[in-house]
Order: C-alpha cells, then sequence, then structure tokens
C-alpha cells in the first residue's frame, strides 16, 4: 500500500530533527568550555581534524612537501597553530587534496578552518537545494548529525556530498560537467569506486570519458605541482593509515565501516574483516544489479540511492561524516512511497549519530544498517519499475537512440 506522507507526520520529523540538532549544539557548548588559545580542554583542537589539512598545506606552502606524511614534522605545524594541543591528526589524504588545503593554509588555522567550512557548507547547501522536492526541506540537509557535526570537526564529508549530490543532478542534463565533477573526488578516490561501473553499465558514455579526462587531468596536475614522488609517499602512508582503523587508534567513537564496528566490539580481526568482505561484495554486486536493472527505464532515484549506499558499504576507511553520502541517495531515491522506505529515509539522515551512540552506549554499526536499508530500498524501487515496463519512462539515452533508429 502506498505511504502517504500527511502534514502531520512531516512536522513531527522536522520537530525531531530540530530537537536532535539542539542537543548535538549544546553538547559543542559544552565542550567549548573551557577551551583556550583553540585548544580544548582535552588537548584536542577546535575544529577537530581541520589541523591536519592545514598543517600539510603549511608544510607544503615551506617546501616540505615531502614530510606531508611524516608525524614529526606535522606535528612542528600543529604547535605552530595551536600551543597547547595535545593531539596529532596525520595527514592521510592523496596529492589531489592537497591542492585543495595548499592555498587555504596561506591563512592562519582559524581564519582557513571558518573559510573551509563556509565554502563547503555553502557548496552542500546548493546542492542539497536541488535535490530536495522543496526549500522546507533544506532543514533535514541543515540538522542531518553527519553534516552538522561539521561545526566541530571541519571535514571534507560535506564537500564530496555536494560533489556527488551535483554530478548526479547533471548526470543526464550535463553529462560532461557531471563527469568532470567526478574526477574531483580523486580527493577521496574510495568514496568513488562504484562511479565507473555506474556509468559504464547504464551507457553514460559522455559523462564516462569526461571523468577519465577529469581525474587523469587532476591527478596529473598534482604530480606536476608538487612530484610525482609524492604519489609513491602517499601509497606508502596508506600501511598507517589503514592502521588506525585495524588498531583502533582513533580516541573517539568516529568509525563507520563494518569492519571498524565489528572491532569496537572485540571481534577477531579475521573475522571482521571477512564479515565486511561478504557484505562489500553483496553490496557492490546488489548496486552492479540495480544499475544493470534500471538501465532502459526511468528509474534514476534508485541508481543513485544504490550508488551512495554501495559505495559506504565497501570501503573499511569511514567515518561518521561520510554518512552525508545516505542524504544525497536518499534525497535522490525521492518521497518515500513505502513505510520501508520512510524508515530508509530516517536511517540515512540518523546515520551521523554513530558518533554520538558512542560516546553513551556500546558502539552501534548504525552507518552500516543505514547503508543496507537504503541498498534494499533502492532494489525495491527499481523492482517496481521492472515489474511494470509499460508505465516507465526510456532514460535520456535510451530516448536518443529510438530517435537515431527512427530516423
Amino acid at each position: 500500500m502506498p505511504l502517504t506522507v500527511r502534514p502531520w507526520m512531516r512536522l513531527l520529523f522536522e520537530v525531531g530533527a530540530v530537537l536532535v540538532a539542539l542537543g548535538l549544539l549544546g553538547v559543542f557548548i559544552w565542550v567549548l568550555q573551557g577551551a583556550h588559545d583553540w585548544a580544548l580542554a582535552s588537548g584536542q583542537p577546535v575544529f577537530g581534524d581541520y589541523i591536519a589539512f592545514w598543517s600539510a598545506g603549511r608544510a607544503t606552502l615551506e617546501g616540505h612537501v615531502a614530510e606531508v606524511h611524516d608525524r614529526a614534522t606535522t606535528w612542528i605545524y600543529h604547535q605552530q597553530a595551536i600551543t597547547p594541543i595535545r593531539f596529532h591528526a596525520p595527514w592521510n589524504s592523496p596529492p589531489t587534496f592537497l591542492l585543495i588545503v595548499t592555498p587555504l593554509a596561506l591563512l592562519p588555522f582559524p581564519v582557513s578552518a571558518v573559510v573551509f567550512l563556509t565554502v563547503t557548507g555553502a557548496f552542500y547547501f546548493v546542492v542539497a537545494r536541488k535535490l530536495l522536492p522543496d526549500a522546507r526541506a533544506l532543514l533535514f540537509a541543515a540538522t542531518m548529525p553527519a553534516a552538522f557535526y561539521h561545526l566541530a570537526t571541519a571535514q571534507v564529508g560535506l564537500l564530496i556530498a555536494a560533489i556527488t549530490g551535483l554530478a548526479l543532478h547533471w548526470l543526464d542534463k550535463r553529462p560532461r560537467a557531471a563527469g568532470a565533477l567526478v574526477g574531483l573526488l580523486a580527493i577521496k578516490p574510495h568514496l568513488a569506486v562504484l562511479w565507473p561501473f555506474l556509468l559504464a553499465i547504464t551507457g553514460r558514455w559522455r559523462a564516462f570519458f569526461a571523468a577519465a579526462v577529469s581525474t587523469l587531468s587532476f591527478i596529473l596536475l598534482a604530480g606536476l605541482v608538487f612530484g610525482f614522488e609524492t604519489y609513491l609517499r602517499f601509497f606508502e602512508s596508506l600501511e598507517r593509515s589503514a592502521a588506525l582503523i585495524s588498531e583502533q587508534r582513533i580516541t573517539t567513537p568516529a568509525y563507520a565501516s563494518l569492519f571498524a564496528n565489528l572491532l569496537q566490539w572485540h571481534v577477531d580481526r579475521d573475522a571482521a574483516t571477512i564479515a565486511h568482505a561478504v557484505s562489500a561484495a553483496l553490496g557492490a554486486g546488489l548496486s552492479g544489479w540495480i544499475f544493470l536493472r534500471t538501465q532502459r527505464t526511468q528509474q534514476f532515484g534508485a541508481q543513485a540511492a544504490a550508488l551512495c549506499a554501495g559505495t559506504l558499504l565497501i570501503s573499511p576507511y569511514l567515518f561518521f561524516y561520510d554518512g552525508i553520502l545516505l542524504g544525497v541517495g536518499a534525497a535522490l531515491l525521492g518521497v518515500p512511497r513505502t513505510r520501508f522506505e520512510l524508515l530508509a529515509a530516517v536511517l540515512a539522515w540518523s546515520a551521523g549519530l554513530t558518533l554520538t551512540i558512542g560516546y553513551f552506549l556500546e558502539p552501534f554499526p548504525l552507518c552500516p544498517l543505514a547503508a543496507w536499508v537504503l541498498l534494499i530500498a533502492a532494489f525495491a524501487r527499481s523492482g517496481n519499475a521492472a515489474a511494470r515496463p509499460g508505465q516507465a519512462q526510456p532514460t535520456s539515452a535510451a530516448r536518443r537512440s529510438m530517435r537515431r533508429y527512427r530516423h
């Protein structure tokens, strides 16, 4: 039976979202008490992980690009930014992202963080307005915990979500521009692994080749600016980056992958690896099936939701802020048609609460659960279209093919 979201139901969800956001804001204000010289009482920096971005950029500006993955070097710049700091945030990103953060390091740390947060936040809201059914729904984009937490840790989640959302929004309208945007995801390549499959399986070749050219150009530009040996050093650093997860070195319950969540439950590492691998393989396979079965029908929402959900089931290197991608997928799936789709939307919105839950209760794999529910909702939506082919409309690519056939 189709779901009817009545006005009172929507108001109830809106009030709940605001109350959650106010609760998180209260926690932020409480944590800021005792902050001094941009350091919290715990010794962690205000704006959290952004200290890693600024330090890597500053080291690069001062001619130490070869040492951006070196703990001793980045610690020097941590202390330049915040004297009382007692927390080290390593630089784990590729040279492509270094292209973005290096100019920002020309500014003092707090100013740079505010600029980064303002620009990425504005980009996120502009894209959210394009994806959501009305302006009122921006309330959910603003209060989404994974996004709201960026006030405390100026991370890259807003930027990744905005790039992904705009690329999906443009995919059939401006395919070359969409492909060019996909290339920008080289700043976090593990969050772009399903894009080539979506584009190839659904026959969006203009976007596919634009993405390939954009990605290659971005990689070459970073290599020309910083030296191609920076990629070798980045790959060498991946083992240390993986240890952040496998050895549970993060001091906050920020983990969002099934592998990391299972380790938090003290599951044997081999068992956690196998469980995550099975989940990732099934998630990738189901996403590919959705791409395949919807390639001739206008079920773009199912494709977009499968892309976002499947992406967050594959990589073990995920944190709470990556959960914003689930919000992008839920927004593009559209207004919930069933109770299960409503559950998928609610879980997608709440995925970032895995951090909050981890502080007060046993860690819970909320992000993997939300990703799986959204992926299953996308599969059900695609099945509804396949079961009623007479009602499904062809995609723009299929329409172009039919026009060529008729002529």
